[in-house]
């Protein structure tokens, strides 16, 4: 009943805690996606409103110059033809616009943007241009004489009550509106369509009354110089109301680029975007040097070390006492003789007799401490026994793959040996144990492999080895090539030396290393069958660790 309430508690936070995941995901997932596709709308403004500048820049100056035309033309022409021209005008800036706009930095397209303020652009030079005909035409009515120049007093006069009497319908009509609904004509915020109808026809009926207005007094100043010699009028461009334009426009910019800015997805992605082609070198720039690094090792530090001369540590004994190692196994008997002990790891201890004496040795070789330490050989449990038939039972308690070896090394033989691979050992007890360290700093071998001190073990003294799914001890003969990963150790007047990998690809891709071990001469070498499966599969900062733990360990043997 406890197992399943627990089981079923445990079902229930598991699904509460997938549902939160889950929700997260989506929360976040559309979050992101509005946030896109108000940056694209932003970019999109950008696009927009900068090539509108550059097409109204363009058109600024290609109208003011055909405005400057028209009027130096004007001034040869007859009141009917100006007359007619300021029809034209009329009707122009009576039209509708032809692209109108909504008050939305969504903005419809670059094109309908761009013709847009081009529109309002030829609007106002039409506008000038009417101010100036109108000048103009009072200049001529007044050069025509006093009857004439009353008669077109009235004629304006007329027009000027005809333009007021539009501009106060269109007053009156925007009176009748509500409060809020002039406010939307005042502001441009959703005018809708005839709001936006209305107070452009006010804004026509306004500029018309405005320009009968002035063409009134103009003509009525006109007529009080009759007589008097007149200035023709020039034409002279207001740049206010087209810098006016260029203002808005450029208001408009920096808003759609403040909003581009503030946007969270810009802010990630413009940061990544300037960093991405120098993070791109870096990458290329790496994998380069790990390739050349490659190539110097493979093609060039390899075959030069291997046409070195091989290490031998001792020379060969006469006669040559052998090494002698039973077949490993997941466990190993062993039977000490008078005055032997076992210094053994505590957890390789399965089984002994009762009448065996135990004891803690705290290091494996006093000489040698930091070597005990380093390799884990601390804190061992000593046995002995007083009867030789007496059986001790080593096996690991806590590794089922792991097997162990137990290698003989005779008086007069020597066996080069790393301690992390031991679990214990069996040697006298009256006499210390004999591990000599060897240095080899002037060989090539040895700093290729970063492998410059060696342990030396001599007997007699048995040594117990362990390695997953086995160890194995062969016989060197002619010369055997072994991965350098394996290796264990080797009797030490054995020729040792680095052979090349066959392959280059491989050793690029970290299939197989860089050399392997080759072992040449009268005597064995020892290696495990599975040197990485111990290996945990950790972290880039935790491999980078052991990697450079087990270089450190490889340096001085160990």
């Amino acid at each position: 009943m406890y197992s399943a309430l627990v089981s079923l508690i445990r079902f229930i936070v598991r699904g509460l805690l997938s549902l939160l995941v889950i929700a997260s995901i989506l929360a976040g997932g559309r979050y992101l996606l509005e946030q896109g596709r108000a940056l694209r709308a932003s970019n999109a403004d950008i696009a927009a409103l900068t090539d509108a500048g550059a097409s109204v820049a363009a058109g600024r100056e290609a109208l003011l110059a055909m405005a400057q035309r028209r009027a130096l033309l004007a001034q040869q022409d007859s009141l009917a033809d100006i007359d007619r021209r300021l029809a034209q005008l009329d009707q122009q800036l009576a039209a509708p616009r032809e692209t109108p706009l909504e008050n939305s930095m969504l903005l419809r397209g670059v094109d309908t943007l761009a013709a847009h303020y081009q529109d309002r652009l030829r609007r106002e030079a039409a506008r000038q241009e009417q101010a100036y005909l109108q000048r103009l035409r009072a200049y001529l009515v007044a050069l025509s004489g006093r009857q004439a120049a009353l008669a077109g007093l009235a004629q304006l006069q007329a027009r000027h009550r005809d333009a007021y009497a539009q501009y106060t319908q269109r007053k009156t009509e925007k009176e009748r509106l509500s409060a809020f609904q002039r406010l939307r004509m005042e502001t441009g915020l959703l005018p809708g369509a005839r709001l936006a109808a209305l107070q452009q026809g006010l804004e026509s009926a306004a500029a018309a009354s405005n320009a009968a207005e002035a063409a009134v007094r103009a003509q009525q100043q006109a007529i009080e110089r009759v007589g008097a010699p007149l200035a023709r009028p020039d034409f002279v461009p207001d740049l206010r109301a087209l810098d006016a334009l260029d203002h808005e426009l450029a208001a408009r910019l920096a808003q759609a680029r403040s909003s581009a800015g503030a946007n969270p997805v810009a802010r990630v992605l413009a940061p990544v975007g300037q960093a991405l082609p120098l993070a791109l070198l870096v990458l290329l720039s790496s994998l380069a040097a790990h390739l050349l690094v490659k190539l110097l090792f493979y093609y060039v530090l390899a075959p030069l070390a291997g046409r070195r001369p091989p290490i031998r540590l001792e020379a060969p004994p006469k006669p040559v006492a052998r090494v002698r190692a039973a077949a490993s196994a997941v466990s190993q008997t062993i039977r000490l003789e008078s005055g032997q002990e076992l210094l053994l790891l505590p957890d390789y201890l399965q089984s002994s007799s009762t009448a065996s004496i135990k004891d803690t040795r705290w290091l494996l070789d006093w000489r040698c401490p930091w070597t005990s330490l380093i390799a884990g050989m601390v804190m061992l449990t000593r046995v002995r026994t007083a009867r030789p038939d007496d059986a001790i039972v080593v096996s690991s308690n806590a590794d089922p793959l792991s097997e162990l070896a137990l290698i003989e090394v005779p008086a007069g033989a020597a066996l080069v040996f790393q301690p992390r691979a031991m679990v214990g050992i069996v040697h006298h007890a009256a006499t210390p144990l004999n591990i000599e360290r060897r240095w080899q700093l002037l060989s090539a071998h040895a700093w290729l492999t970063l492998q410059l001190r060696y342990l030396i073990f001599r007997g007699p003294v048995t040594l117990i080895a362990r390695g997953t799914r086995g160890v194995r001890v062969e016989p060197a003969g002619t010369g055997r090539l072994i991965s350098q990963a394996a290796t264990l150790g080797f009797s030490s007047q054995l020729a040792y030396a680095t052979a090349r990998s066959a392959a280059f690809i491989p050793y690029y891709l970290n299939k197989t290393p860089l050399l392997d071990d080759r072992f040449e001469g009268e005597g064995v070498y020892i290696y495990a069958e599975t040197p990485h499966a111990g290996r945990r599969r950790g972290g880039f900062v935790g491999r980078g660790l052991e990697g450079l733990a087990d270089a450190l360990l490889k340096v001085f043997g160990i």
